[in-house]
């Protein structure tokens, strides 16, 4: 009977491994785009300490979704990001935030920065990137959407994840670098 435990114990290990692994390295060479963030009220005392972000791609309207896709809500959707105009200044240096400039229902060519999303028939579109834990002492524990940046890795199949957050100090005619 041993034998049989300790096989089932050294599957459940195999897994868990493999399975941090990849989320470990899912995101390694993504393209990297930082978000502007719009206010929300962050607080919700039952699930701990986080910020809670709200993104102007967090809209239909807001990812420039067509009527038809909003008739069909819920749905898988995919938003294009392209860099913007507006800058702020970050510990990597001056970087232009992204914005979105269409939603599509269909997988979207290689080319470009898309970011899977789903659409809900209240016209909100949710990307997993919407709360980010912060430890006890973190200087983020009191921050507010709209205050901060998000650094967002995208990986190839255009699962967003929230690599950093930084406080917003917008810059005005900076020339950014790619």
């Amino acid at each position: 009977m041993t034998r049989w435990l300790r096989i089932a114990l050294l599957a459940q290990v195999a897994f868990f491994a493999v399975w941090g692994g990849r989320l470990l390295t899912s995101h390694t060479d993504a393209a990297v785009v930082w978000l502007a963030t719009e206010p929300v009220d962050p607080r919700d005392l039952l699930s701990g300490h986080y910020v809670a972000l709200r993104y102007a791609m967090g809209t239909a309207d807001g990812a420039r979704c067509p009527q038809e896709l909003r008739d069909s809500a819920p749905r898988a959707v995919w938003v294009e990001l392209i860099l913007g105009t507006e800058t702020v200044v970050t510990a990597e240096g001056v970087t232009a935030l992204w914005e979105p400039v269409q939603c599509r229902a269909e997988p979207p060519p290689p080319a470009g920065v898309w970011v899977l999303g789903t659409l809900d028939g209240d016209g909100r579109i949710t990307y997993g990137i919407e709360r980010m834990f912060v430890a006890e002492g973190s200087p983020l524990r009191e921050a507010r959407s709209g205050s901060v940046v998000a650094k967002v890795g995208v990986n190839d199949a255009h699962e967003p994840r929230i690599l950093d957050l930084v406080p917003k100090h917008p810059t005005t005619n900076v020339p950014t670098e790619e």
